[in-house]
């Protein structure tokens, strides 16, 4: 039989859309990249109960010895204080000045520092996922931590979360970063408890890890030529670009994670020099994720251009953000099969680093805090 060209595109059209029930056509789903982020707010889910119980996320670090979870949601300190160690609160000068004098305060009673019942906040369930996996574990301390900068006002206070796992040997490392995940008592039951191994994924071969900084290095200078139309950027071509190290310049993070349970991507923190009328030094920086192939791209967040002034990096332009990423680690999800991003957020004008956690799906930010230079 003879098919004319001008028939064939109608009859493959129900192939490549599908056919519903009924003889309708369905278009077959087609996955979308949600919008970048400009920068890492100070995110908190993180709610407590009429009852003391905590849920929600958080972001942290575990050490050899223990792990402590962290936040800068001040609203939800207030609440804590408010609830737990009111004397705080009824102080005249306000929370902040008595936090301040005070230092650091507990809000786990001493003789219950090792369990997560008694008069302070509670977890009736808590796991904390690392690049290994997760486990449950026990909060045996909250901590308020005072505010560090001088000013009035709650900039720099911290909650803090000292949690330890009473797993067996077989249990994922808790050390390096780490995302705590506190689940209500009605989440809870619906949880499977105990450690749970993430599937470990090969390291990218060294030609894709080249192939990802190429297409990522592409991408900032398309971005740029764009954004700043008759900017010449021109690579430093005796630059080598160092990769999963702690460079922060001429430096790259690729690392491959979940995108479900069967899908794996790679993303990609670049901080590369590029070079001005043959003088000027400009970085661009981004964070992305791609497939193997290339045929999916992706910005976490909006590519940023940072320019030398006085011998320190600050925003290319009025209008530019000094920030850029670096340090970035899959972390095991809790309920999902699939990986969160952790990550560190620098910010050259003032100093400031946050740690935080993205979930690249929605480019979610599920938890952070400022760590170091808050009063820059």
């Amino acid at each position: 039989m003879h098919w004319s060209k001008s028939r064939l595109p109608a009859l493959l059209l129900p192939l490549a859309l599908g056919c519903a029930p009924g003889g309708s056509v369905e278009l077959a789903p087609v996955e979308r990249s949600p919008a970048p982020l400009d920068s890492m707010a100070l995110a908190s889910d993180v709610r407590l109960d009429s009852a003391g119980w905590l849920a929600g996320s958080f972001v942290g670090e575990g050490t050899s010895r223990e792990i402590h979870l962290l936040s800068s949601d001040s609203v939800l300190l207030r609440t804590l204080a408010q609830r737990f160690r009111p004397d705080l609160t009824d102080d005249e000068d306000g929370l902040w000045t008595s936090l301040r004098r005070h230092g650091t305060v507990s809000l786990t009673p001493k003789e219950r520092r090792r369990t997560v019942a008694g008069r302070g906040p509670r977890a009736a369930l808590a796991m904390v996922g690392s690049p290994l996996g997760h486990t449950e574990v026990t909060v045996s301390d909250v901590l308020l931590r005072s505010p560090r900068c001088l000013e009035p006002g709650a900039r720099g206070a911290r909650i803090e979360l000292i949690v330890r796992t009473d797993s067996t040997a077989d249990a994922p490392p808790l050390q390096g970063p780490v995302l705590g995940t506190f689940l209500s008592p009605a989440e809870s039951t619906r949880r499977e408890r105990g450690e749970t191994r993430r599937p470990e994924l090969p390291d990218p071969p060294a030609a894709l890890v080249d192939e990802l900084i190429e297409r990522t290095s592409l991408h900032l200078d398309s971005t740029f030529a764009a954004r700043y139309p008759g900017l010449q950027l021109r690579p430093l071509h005796s630059a080598r670009i160092e990769v999963n190290t702690l460079a922060d310049l001429d430096a790259a993070d690729v690392i491959p994670f979940r995108m479900d349970g069967e899908r794996v991507r790679y993303a990609v923190s670049l901080r590369q020099r590029r070079v001005v009328g043959g003088r000027d030094t400009l970085v661009a920086t981004g964070v992305m994720a791609w497939d193997r192939e290339g045929a999916w791209r992706q910005d976490i967040f909006q590519p940023t251009l940072l320019a030398s002034t006085g011998g320190r990096l600050d925003a290319y332009g009025p209008l530019g953000r000094p920030v850029y990423w670096r340090r970035l680690q899959p972390i095991s999800d809790v309920a999902y099969p699939r990986d969160n991003i952790w990550m560190e957020q620098v910010n050259v004008r003032d100093g400031r680093v946050v740690w935080g956690i993205i979930q690249p799906r929605g480019n979610v930010v599920v938890a952070a805090a400022e760590v170091e230079g808050v009063c820059g």
